[in-house]
């Protein structure tokens, strides 16, 4: 059973996206802390009186949008529900936010578990991967003692993209399950609250095809040169 609050959280959802404001922004909007704001947007947290008003305050909507949404308006289609345009001065609806064609956007949960997310994307791509791994969250992670105390407070790992098939990944409700050597092999299941960053490195660019030839500069330009000063 869905939450009363669930199409309110959709509202506020949809008019970032089609605002174009990611977490960060939103966040700086309404004068909210980024996690904080993640977690009342993904329902994981309820909502205060206080924070109501500073999203719709951070999102411009008007109390007569606000006022009219409840249970009754349906899940999957918030239509009409009106804000004002303060670029355009324009009325704007909220079923103009979705672009169906963007398969990649509509993949992409920012209110989710964004390292989760990220991770699934590198495996896919076959990136190598850089972690920085908060060592208080890995007591139970598997990964040996000796190996955390070296690293008293956040332990790196690197993932190269070579051996993701012999690392075999499983993604957990609770976290990253890998297979990994250090004196041994070891199975290790890797808390999402334990990852604190995440570095990819992708392949560079090639383009491909029949790519124009950049054209000869006929200007001559000085060469630069040192010279020594008395």
């Amino acid at each position: 059973m869905s939450r009363p609050s669930e199409p309110l959280l959709q509202l506020f959802r949809s008019l970032a996206k089609k605002r174009g404001l990611n977490t960060a922004a939103m966040a700086q909007a309404a004068n909210m802390e980024r996690g904080r704001l993640k977690r009342v947007l993904s329902g994981g947290d309820p909502m205060t009186v206080d924070e109501l008003i500073q999203l719709a305050n951070g999102l411009e909507i008007d109390a007569q949008t606000l006022a009219g949404i409840g249970a009754t308006v349906p899940m999957e289609d918030p239509t009409e529900s009106v804000i004002k345009d303060p670029d355009k001065s324009l009325e704007a609806t909220i079923d103009e936010a979705t672009d169906p064609n963007d398969l990649l956007t509509e993949c992409i949960d920012p209110y989710g578990n964004h390292s989760e997310q990220v991770l699934r994307v590198a495996f896919e791509l076959g990136c190598d991967i850089y972690c920085h791994l908060e060592t208080s969250k890995l007591e139970d992670s598997g990964i040996p003692t000796a190996v955390q105390s070296r690293f008293p407070e956040f332990l790196p790992l690197r993932l190269e993209a070579a051996y993701h098939r012999h690392n075999h990944p499983v993604f957990l409700p609770q976290g990253l399950q890998l297979h990994l050597s250090f004196d041994a092999l070891y199975t290790c299941t890797l808390p999402w609250d334990a990852f604190q960053q995440i570095t990819l490195f992708p392949l560079p660019w090639e383009p491909t095809g029949d790519a124009p030839a950049p054209e000869p500069d006929n200007q001559s330009s000085p060469v630069p040169h040192l010279r020594l000063v008395d």
